[in-house]
């Protein structure tokens, strides 16, 4: 939103302030050119107004909302504040911290929103390594079922994440019904680190953002104990994550990490492995950490190209399929989008973009007392 006109889908008009960004390229091929942006800076005016289009084609669906103020003069933890303690201030906040679930759910003026997430977090194997070889199947696999999910979804999450096979979400179009996510498995999960020769007394480096610093240090606890080896937590300092991403999606270097901790974000409920397959394993994948892998490309290459629908969702369970027999990430689960919102704003949240076309407000909200008439 860098300057008045259409916003989104339509239903609103910006007509005061902007919020941009500014982006980095990370060069990942050169013949064919393949690159992936990296942002750098967001750039937001205190204040981003969005008015009413009242010549929205679909009146059905809104907007139905006068004016919307986004306010960029606060923190998260302020805004969090205003909506759980005060009316008049903040309506919605996007984004809650799951911790944070708790004190939305015990205020008076806000609710909490839930709904399924549209990013899904795995673990990158670093397949570049020489002195481990994390290209053997049962390494990969044995490390999948030294994870207690369960356990990281109520712990970490505070409930409020959901399991995953692979990387298709459940809830996508071209979700293999027939996978489950591995369950925790020490007994077999020590079997297998021998098969592979895991190198005795190295031990396993673990990264991630400071954004999962809490995951990441739940899981080490669960592989320490499960594969009775040692796990080193490296937490990538905020400053420092673009130059580590660029490392990654450029892949000149090899990365000094084993596993790196990711996420990957789908904009649509079909063709998922678009958005998280590619991203991962893709020829052009920014979060491929190691060769190529033909068989992927191959499959990769057949759903791109079909114009079918159905033989392209069919064809994108088999991707989703086949990236959970090899194990060729650490799959762990989809964390769900949380919002506070006030108790007398009716809003629908979306899975994979924030849109304010079908929000309402109830004749009690602060609005209506204040400006009789206000819709």
């Amino acid at each position: 939103m860098d300057a008045p006109g259409p916003w989104g889908t339509g239903p609103f008009i910006l007509s005061r302030g902007y919020s941009s960004i500014q982006n980095v390229p990370a060069f990942i091929n050169k013949k064919p050119f393949e690159a992936t942006w990296l942002t750098v800076k967001e750039e937001r005016t205190p204040m981003v107004v969005l008015e009413a289009n009242r010549e929205y084609w679909n009146k059905k669906r809104g907007p139905r909302l006068r004016s919307v103020v986004f306010r960029n003069d606060l923190s998260s933890k302020e805004a969090l504040h205003l909506c759980t303690t005060t009316e008049g201030q903040v309506d919605i906040v996007a984004q809650v911290d799951p911790k944070d679930a708790r004190k939305v759910i015990a205020s008076k003026f806000a609710k909490l929103v839930s709904e399924k997430g549209n990013q899904v977090l795995a673990g990158v194997f670093n397949r570049f390594r020489q002195d481990v070889n994390f290209n053997n199947r049962n390494l990969r696999l044995a490390i999948n079922l030294a994870v207690n999910r369960e356990e990281l979804i109520q712990r970490g999450f505070f409930g409020y994440a959901d399991e995953v096979a692979a990387l298709t979400p459940p809830w996508a179009v071209d979700y293999p019904k027939e996978l489950a996510a591995r369950a925790y498995d020490p007994e077999n999960a020590r079997s297998l680190m021998k098969k592979a020769n895991y190198p005795k007394g190295r031990k396993l480096k673990l990264a991630a953002t400071s954004k999962y610093a809490a995951i990441a240090n739940l899981m080490a606890k669960q592989m320490q104990k499960a594969l009775d080896i040692g796990v080193e937590v490296m937490i990538i300092h905020e400053d420092d994550e673009i130059n580590w991403m660029k490392i990654l999606a450029e892949k000149k270097l090899v990365p000094s990490w084993d596993i790196l901790l990711a996420s990957a974000t789908a904009l649509f409920y079909e063709d998922t492995p678009a958005f998280f397959h590619r991203e991962f394993f893709g020829k052009s994948g920014a979060l491929r950490a190691g060769p190529e892998l033909p068989q992927f490309n191959q499959l990769w290459q057949k759903m791109e190209a079909e114009v079918d629908k159905r033989k392209r969702i069919e064809l994108a369970k088999e991707i989703d399929r086949y990236v959970f027999k090899e194990a060729l990430a650490l799959f762990l689960c989809v964390p769900q989008s949380l919002y506070g919102v006030n108790r007398h704003v009716e809003f629908q949240p979306y899975r994979t973009t924030f849109e304010l076309a079908e929000t309402e407000v109830t004749k009690e909200h602060w609005s209506r007392r204040t400006y009789p008439g206000h819709a």
